[in-house]
């Protein structure tokens, strides 16, 4: 348990946990191992009802703090809870079944402590292991390794936002941001759905640079099931976040038809057709001439008309 009398560490690592007993101990492993050791562990547990509170109250490190929650709120305001009790000026996120590579903190506190770096936040690479091919394992698809941010993108630092506005190139275990600022923009958006990493990065980077170590530093397991599972939720997120930026994201038409487009593709995945032609007239308003979002929006409105089966 750390000592509240001592001075602070450079940085306060927070990790929201909801019933990982099986992978917690995975998770907390890989921040402890890190080459970059004068750090504060802060491990949010979410109200779980298995065995992650004991599994984590066993681990016998002074840098591990151990916070519940008397009811399950979600990662977001476990996440804010950290944010709140961390003392360390720098905060970064590990999530409860990933993990960390042992220069991770090192390379980051590096370019952020730097003289003269004014740096309000910095990302990593991540590998993504497991996310299948396109048409999914259900379809035969084959898991792959995949890394975030895209290497035709990477690596990006400075001002981030406009790249922000196409896409998210940020996932939360691979951020250090300053306290401050996260405390200043009010954390993670606890009634976001999914896509919090994104739309926090579109309200973190207006702030000020953000630098890039553009190596893997972090491991991703994803699963096709949980894929599946999260496409209605992400396309909710997604229109969402692109609502409450819209002003915004609105400096650049193009990158908000983009986005409006793949809204409307992620509704039409899910079977949501009308929130999906409401998407694409946006996308159309804004950028006329695009033959994508012209495809995607006669097809929609074809199948509208077309015979439904007989149920007979």
């Amino acid at each position: 348990m750390t000592d509240p009398s001592s001075d602070p560490p450079p940085v306060s690592v927070v990790l929201p946990a909801y019933n990982r007993a099986g992978a917690i101990r995975g998770a907390v492993e890989s921040v402890l191992r890190q080459s970059f050791t004068n750090f504060e562990l802060i491990v949010v547990d979410d109200c779980s009802t298995d065995a992650t509170a004991a599994e984590v109250a066993e681990i016998a490190d002074p840098r591990v703090r151990l916070i519940r929650h008397a009811e399950n709120r979600g990662a977001s305001a476990a996440r804010n809870t950290g944010i709140r009790e961390a003392r360390g000026p720098w905060v970064a996120f590990q999530d409860s079944d990933d993990e960390w590579l042992p220069l991770k903190l090192e390379k980051q506190m590096a370019r952020l402590m730097a003289p003269g770096a004014d740096y309000v936040a910095a990302y990593c690479g991540m590998l993504i292991l497991g996310v299948p091919e396109a048409g999914g394992a259900e379809a035969g698809g084959r898991p792959v390794i995949s890394y975030m941010p895209r290497p035709d993108l990477a690596p990006i630092e400075g001002d981030i936002l406009p790249t922000l506005m196409r896409t998210s190139i940020v996932s939360t275990q691979t951020l250090v941001a300053r306290r401050d600022l996260l405390t200043r923009i009010g954390g993670f958006d606890e009634a976001m759905p999914a896509l919090i990493d994104w739309e926090c990065m579109l309200r973190l980077a207006p702030l000020g640079p953000v630098a890039c170590v553009d190596e893997p530093l972090v491991l991703q397991r994803f699963s096709a099931n949980s894929i599946t599972r999260n496409a209605r939720r992400r396309a909710e997120a997604r229109e969402r976040a692109v609502e409450k930026h819209r002003t915004t994201l609105a400096r650049d038409p193009s990158a908000l038809a983009r986005l409006y487009y793949i809204v409307g593709g992620e509704h039409r995945l899910t079977g949501n057709h009308a929130a999906a032609r409401r998407a694409l007239a946006k996308a159309r308003a804004l950028d006329p001439g695009n033959p994508r979002i012209w495809a995607m929006s006669l097809y929609l409105a074809l199948i509208r008309h077309l015979p439904r089966p007989s149920t007979d």
